[in-house]
């Protein structure tokens, strides 16, 4: 009897996989690093290998497989369960992954969706967004992206592809360019793989800063982790860098508010390890342009932490 069902949560540097016994109780767990320069044959050949590896390792087989729902960091058409693009794993595009699993996991419901929208609907359901109609949930990670939930449903849009507000463009042809091929976008200058590429430029432009020796010298390993530790310890670009952040997702805020008169965010991701002063700065960046004092904008930080997307995809599995 089948009655098992793997949640998976793909990261632009992790894999994590959640098994789930037939209450939708998490009875297993599995993690692998992203390969991002990876092909959809070679992704697709790791996650089979991976869900038959924390099945055995469990005392399961592929017989014991109800449903399989995987949460893709990209643009997902999800009617057809395709992956139309992925802007941390760029080889990953117009992947017709349904149909890739549906294949060589006969039998087994496949669910393929946008990342960020397994985690919102996580929580909304059993997080921090419970008791809410509407909230946007934001991941602020190696990427940034939303999940919408309008009248306690999630919204995905005419093609599926809603929630890539990350990539609405602020300064359009200006900055680093992103994953997604523009240059401006929200994401190029707030989340963690592009601002350490802000960092980059700006030492090798002759910045001073700790956070060149702390790595040292090897610039390749400057991330989130090192820029939060910097900024701990007073260094002036780390702070810059969190003031950038702040800077971006509260006007990325104030414009989903203008566009959709959502009062409850509720942000989730590695960016979080910045604690109440990146919310601050979010907070600060926001009523720069917020004015109105009788509505309130409610902040709320993710209450599931690197849960979020493997629940959120079990959820969503018959």
């Amino acid at each position: 009897m089948r009655r098992l069902y793997i949640g998976i949560d793909v990261g632009g540097t992790k894999i994590a996989y959640g098994l789930f016994n037939e209450n939708k109780e998490l009875i297993g767990r599995h993690r692998t690093a992203t390969d991002p320069q990876a092909y959809p044959d070679e992704f697709g050949h790791q996650l089979i290998s991976d869900i038959n590896a924390l099945l055995v390792r469990n005392g399961f087989s592929l017989q014991d497989l109800k449903g399989v729902c995987i949460g893709m960091p990209s643009s997902v058409d999800f009617d057809n369960g395709i992956v139309l693009w992925t802007s941390n794993m760029t080889n990953i595009k117009q992947f017709h992954a349904r149909e890739y699993f549906s294949n060589r996991l006969p039998g087994v419901e496949i669910i393929i969706d946008n990342d960020t929208n397994l985690a919102a609907l996580a929580e909304h359901r059993r997080g921090a967004g419970r008791g809410y109609d509407h909230i946007i949930y934001t991941a602020l990670s190696t990427g940034v992206g939303s999940g919408f939930i309008i009248n306690n449903e999630l919204f995905r849009g005419t093609y599926g592809g809603a929630g890539e507000s990350g990539h609405m463009i602020i300064t359009p042809d200006e900055g680093i360019e992103c994953g997604c091929g523009n240059r401006g976008c929200i994401m190029s200058y707030s989340s963690g793989s592009m601002v350490s590429k802000h960092v980059v430029n700006a030492i090798l432009n002759g910045r001073k800063t700790m956070m060149y020796d702390m790595v040292e010298g090897d610039l390749s390993k400057i991330n989130g982790e090192i820029l939060n530790a910097a900024f701990r310890r007073g260094d002036d670009l780390a702070i810059e860098m969190l003031d950038q952040i702040g800077k971006y997702i509260g006007i990325y805020v104030y414009n989903l508010f203008m566009a959709f008169n959502i009062n409850c965010y509720v942000f989730g991701g590695g960016l979080l390890n910045f604690g109440q002063p990146l919310f601050d700065s979010i907070r600060s960046g926001l009523n720069k342009y917020y004015r109105d004092a009788e509505h309130e904008i409610i902040f709320k930080m993710a209450e599931l932490g690197n849960d979020a997307g493997i629940i959120g995809a079990v959820e969503l599995l018959d």
